[in-house]
């Protein structure tokens, strides 16, 4: 670009002249061609919208306030891992709701409201919660139904029968599996507490004052503390009473605090290593778990209660563990990095101190492996995950995770002692169909049996081959209409039942229809489920439903193809 002073021109003081290069004026001439064509040959597509209301069910009264969502649905072209793409309306008094603006695709409806649970059982005279909208599609009169939420209530007392103000109780799943089903409360001034917003199920009721709460009336030589408690008024979970709770009902569960001695635990703990000769900065000389940093060691109540007491353990082992219940616990040491190492034996308090307790720790190892394919393909396996899932989950710190390299070679740190299985994930999409086809470990095949990690240093070759199998169908209603938005689970037969990898669950779309890809050969319950189950791989989840399914033998690489028909909904 230039200035020019030109002094012929009065009109014009200055004249101002652009100059372009020619293969820049090229480059813009052929962006504004091709943007041109991008608009003519992709034109925008017209936006969707959606109306309807929410009611009670049962009754059928309109819902007030109800918190209506729009969820891209996963696989849908407007699914993202952010929010951009939700939309969002709140009903009126007479449980209306309109959303416009919405791009086509397939949504999945959330509906949030105090005091009320979605309903996802199936029905004739309500909607799907699974939407496909059109472009420029307008659904209208669309009809979602809550129901109550359940309630526990009742009041804590102690054992003078005086009120405990203050204290957490909590309502638990009685199957101990379902955590995403435990609800919180805290008493007020008159010990009463109300637990709302629960779902339809057994539930154990335990209230859990804190570790100091002495009981009255105890004595200095013997004192006696409030033990977690459960209803109706034990402090062992095997004698607590189930609470049936049910939609819109509200159950009562009024108990007293049971009060206990607390006793002292001593022992020694063999096979650490000490740490370095005390220094003016640090001058106590400590152990460590697997030359990892200063240990501690941590009693955990066997039965799952949320009840642990630790100490510190010295060089020459030594531990003493003050303020201990009555019960059975697991010994764990660990570290300041968090090594987890599990100790040789199970410690039982009962009614007196313990001095004496040798420990002696199964320490941890490092296992090394490699995931291959069977037809010797290569790419950057770093996009794969390697689990090592605890057939024995209460007893352990949860899965291992591998750290996976490029080349497929992994490391386990920290393995505990135990049974494990493995269990390969992967989130990317061109994976889908693959499939764990062996687990060697020293030349023997585990992969349905499952691997014990003893102490020594092991090997694992993981064998995964595309040829994965697939049941794929149709969910159908009693007049052979396809049901959307059904849970389909898949479960293996009684001899892999401990492999966790070979569970699936998905859910039909609006033609009824689900796609159970990547398994492995062998034989398959498969059935279809109005609510969302918890944990499919939970044996008594399996119980209760064994040969309730279709009964599905598929070969390797083989597809088949079923219809699960189901009885006429309840209305």
């Amino acid at each position: 670009m230039g200035i020019d002073s030109t002094p012929g021109n009065q009109s014009s003081k200055f004249r101002v002249q652009f100059h372009m290069p020619r293969s820049l004026f090229l480059m813009l001439l052929l962006v504004g061609k091709t943007l041109a064509a991008q608009s003519t040959l992709a034109p925008r597509q017209a936006l969707s919208s959606v109306a309807g209301q929410v009611v009670q069910e049962s009754a059928g009264t309109p819902l007030r306030k109800v918190a209506v969502q729009l969820a891209p649905s996963e696989g849908s072209t407007v699914f993202r891992q952010d929010d951009r793409n939700w939309h969002s309306a709140t009903t009126d008094s007479d449980g209306r709701f309109q959303i416009v603006g919405i791009q086509p695709g397939e949504y999945r409806v959330i509906l949030e409201h105090n005091g009320f649970l979605s309903s996802t059982r199936r029905s004739r005279l309500y909607s799907s919660t699974l939407l496909s909208l059109a472009a420029g599609q307008e659904l209208q009169e669309l009809l979602f139904r809550m129901r109550p939420a359940g309630v526990i209530k009742g009041k804590i007392v102690d054992e003078d029968g005086d009120a405990v103000p203050g204290i957490g109780v909590s309502a638990v799943s009685a199957s101990g599996r379902d955590m995403e089903s435990n609800v919180n409360a805290t008493t007020n001034d008159l010990g009463e507490y109300r637990i709302a917003g629960l779902p339809e199920g057994k539930f154990l009721v335990i209230a859990q004052p804190q570790a100091e709460m002495i009981a009255s009336g105890s004595r200095p030589s013997q004192e006696k503390v409030y033990a977690p408690t459960y209803y109706p008024g034990n402090p062992d979970r095997s004698q607590a009473a189930t609470i049936d709770v049910h939609a819109g009902d509200e159950a009562t569960a009024s108990f007293n605090l049971i009060s206990s001695r607390i006793f002292t635990v001593k022992g020694r703990v063999f096979g650490l290593k000490p740490t370095a000769q005390p220094t003016a900065t640090a001058p106590r000389r400590m152990l460590q778990v697997n030359g990892q940093g200063s240990a501690t060691i941590v009693l955990e109540r066997t039965d799952g209660q949320n009840s642990s007491h630790g100490a510190a353990i010295e060089a020459d082992g030594s531990f003493e563990i003050q303020g201990v219940l009555p019960g059975s616990y697991n010994a764990r040491i660990s570290s300041e990095h968090l090594n987890h190492v599990r100790a040789s034996q199970t410690i039982e308090v009962r009614d007196a101190d313990i001095d004496g307790v040798q420990l002696t720790t199964e320490s941890s190892v490092e296992m090394h492996g490699r995931f291959r394919m069977d037809d010797g393909r290569k790419m950057d396996w770093r996009q794969v995950q390697i689990m090592i899932d605890p057939d024995d989950r209460k007893q352990s710190d949860g899965p291992l995770m591998a750290r996976m390299q490029a080349d497929g070679s992994f490391v386990v740190p920290n393995a505990q002692p135990g049974n494990y299985h493995v269990v390969v994930t992967s989130s990317s999409a061109l994976l889908r169909d693959y499939i764990v086809k062996e687990v060697n470990v020293d030349g023997k095949e585990v992969g349905d049996s499952g691997l014990s990690i003893t102490g020594g240093a092991s090997f694992l070759d993981i064998v995964g081959s595309a040829k994965g199998s697939a049941i794929e169908g149709t969910a159908v209603d009693d007049e052979g209409k396809p049901i959307p938005d059904m849970q389909v689970v898949c479960i293996p037969d009684a001899t892999r039942r401990k492999r966790h990898d070979i569970y699936q669950q998905v859910q039909t779309d609006q033609r009824g229809y689900f796609s159970l890809r990547g398994l492995n050969a062998g034989e398959y319950q498969v059935f279809a489920l109005d609510d969302a189950p918890g944990d499919i791989t939970d044996q008594d989840f399996v119980s209760a439903h064994d040969g309730q399914g279709e009964t599905v033998t598929v070969e390797a690489g083989e597809r088949k193809s079923v219809v699960l028909k189901l009885p006429p909904p309840a209305d």
